[in-house]
């Protein structure tokens, strides 16, 4: 277990949110905010730019949420920006859906209703994605490092 994997929960539904973050805590993960507005959320992780040690790792993010901004648009910026792994929560389940949201590139999804094991495995398998995606950035560097001192 990885008891400093730091989460963030974007999630209208407040009593499912507490309850999560009630399951997640047991399981020694610290859900360091919840926020039922993606824009809410968006603006407690710009406050944190200057402490990048305290931006989660997870963003366990409902698609449809109380704000203007959708949970997958959120995830986007979320993912890019603050390189948060998402992982998409929502009630749907029919395939035209996930066709539609696999362009948003979520690292996993939870259908409700889940079970926390099933929150477990999603967040694992979203943090080991996000140990890929930065080993892949960084050999990505490494190489195009090379190719540049190569052309000097």
């Amino acid at each position: 277990m990885d008891v400093s994997t730091k989460i963030i929960i974007f999630e209208d539904e407040y009593l499912l949110a507490n309850d999560l973050k009630r399951q997640l805590s047991q399981f020694g993960y610290e859900v360091v905010a919840m926020f039922r507005k993606a824009e809410e959320g968006l603006e407690y992780l710009e406050s944190l730019h200057d402490k990048p040690e305290l931006i989660p790792e997870v963003a366990l993010m409902d698609i449809t949420l109380a704000g203007k901004m959708s949970g997958t648009d959120a995830a986007v910026i979320i993912s890019e920006k603050y390189r948060c792994a998402p992982v998409f929560i929502t009630g749907m389940s029919q395939f035209e859906f996930f066709e539609e949201t696999f362009k948003k590139k979520p690292f996993t999804f939870l259908i409700k209703p889940f079970e926390v094991n099933q929150a477990i495995i999603s967040i694992k398998l979203a943090l080991y994605i996000r140990t890929i995606e930065s080993q892949l950035m960084a050999s990505r560097k490494e190489l195009e490092d090379l190719r540049r001192e190569r052309n000097l």
